[in-house]
């Protein structure tokens, strides 16, 4: 009898998703492993916490499949080849979109690859700004299982090119090209702000803002133009239901079956889903809490790169 008890607790637990989904020694990030939203996962669609199975098996009822991430997170990369593993294995392969590849850089590159050395090489060789051994769990998948590996990005030459030239009445006019709605325009501008510390010139923020927007708009038409269904591997910022690839692919596209799910490093002040979403609810449909990879300020850490911006250069 008490077993049984014990057991259907354990059960309840798991199903309400506040049994961590890692074990301890599994985390590799070395900062607030034991942060209470650890291991959980939040589905802001129904405002309810699902257990990682749960998420699992709910991956291949989407054609797009969108993967954010903070790049330099080993854990995040970790769970993201977990995933692939298990949409490999069920129904049909995915395709993979990686930000993290540049389409001229990449050109000419087979699209799928059979060493797992070879391709982080090639990585490395071409595109040499990110951190291509954490991505090692995601790149091993996409080798074992043979799946087709898609360039998402462009050079930042390139994407200068892309960027519109900007009027007084910028906000419309991106608004207009980019299909996205103002109150998400508005949220891109302020996290474009708050997240250069105050470093990006007023007259440069636009410039910013219709960057991401172009992005996103080369990533989706990657995905878009890939067999499905298909994953983007991404930052988090790129998979934002508000402004992000998710407002490309609805209104430029005409595609609806996604999913977007944030892996999110905690913060020992911010307890509770709510803290991680500012304001918008629906910015992400999942967000999977892990420890963080760093515990530094991030404006202390990338002072001299922001002061960078104030020369004119992108992030």
């Amino acid at each position: 009898m008490a077993y049984c008890l014990w057991a259907s607790l354990l059960l309840t637990a798991c199903q309400a998703g506040h049994v961590n989904t890692a074990h301890f020694n599994d985390w590799l990030s070395p900062f607030y492993e034991d942060h209470e939203l650890v291991g959980k996962i939040w589905d802001a669609r129904n405002n309810v916490w699902v257990a990682e199975q749960q998420l699992f098996d709910e991956l291949p009822e989407y054609r797009f499949i969108l993967l954010g991430e903070a790049h330099d997170n080993p854990d995040h990369h970790q769970l993201q080849a977990r995933m692939l593993n298990r949409l490999a294995t069920t129904g049909e392969k995915p395709a993979v979109v990686m930000e993290m590849l540049a389409q001229e850089a990449w050109h000419g590159q087979p699209a799928y690859w059979t060493d797992l050395e070879s391709l982080q090489k090639q990585a490395v060789l071409q595109n040499a700004r990110w951190p291509w051994d954490l991505y090692t769990p995601l790149l091993q998948s996409v080798v074992n299982h043979g799946l087709e590996l898609v360039p998402g990005n462009v050079k930042r030459e390139t994407l200068r090119e892309q960027v519109p030239d900007l009027g007084p009445g910028w906000r419309k006019e991106l608004i207009a090209r980019y299909s996205v709605p103002a109150q998400g325009l508005r949220q891109l501008e302020q996290e474009i702000t708050e997240s250069h510390c105050g470093y990006v010139d007023s007259d440069y923020i636009g410039f910013m803002v219709a960057a991401q927007l172009q992005r996103d708009r080369v990533l989706t038409s990657a995905l878009a133009s890939s067999r499905t269904p298909v994953v983007l591997i991404a930052g988090n910022g790129h998979v934002r239901n508000d402004y992000g690839v998710p407002i490309q692919l609805k209104n430029a596209y005409r595609h609806d079956s996604f999913l977007s799910v944030a892996l999110i490093p905690v913060q020992p002040d911010r307890l509770m889903p709510d803290d991680y979403l500012e304001g918008v609810q629906n910015a992400f449909d999942i967000l999977y809490f892990t420890p963080s990879h760093s515990d530094e300020d991030p404006c202390e850490r990338f002072k001299g790169q922001l002061k960078n911006l104030r020369k004119g250069d992108t992030k």
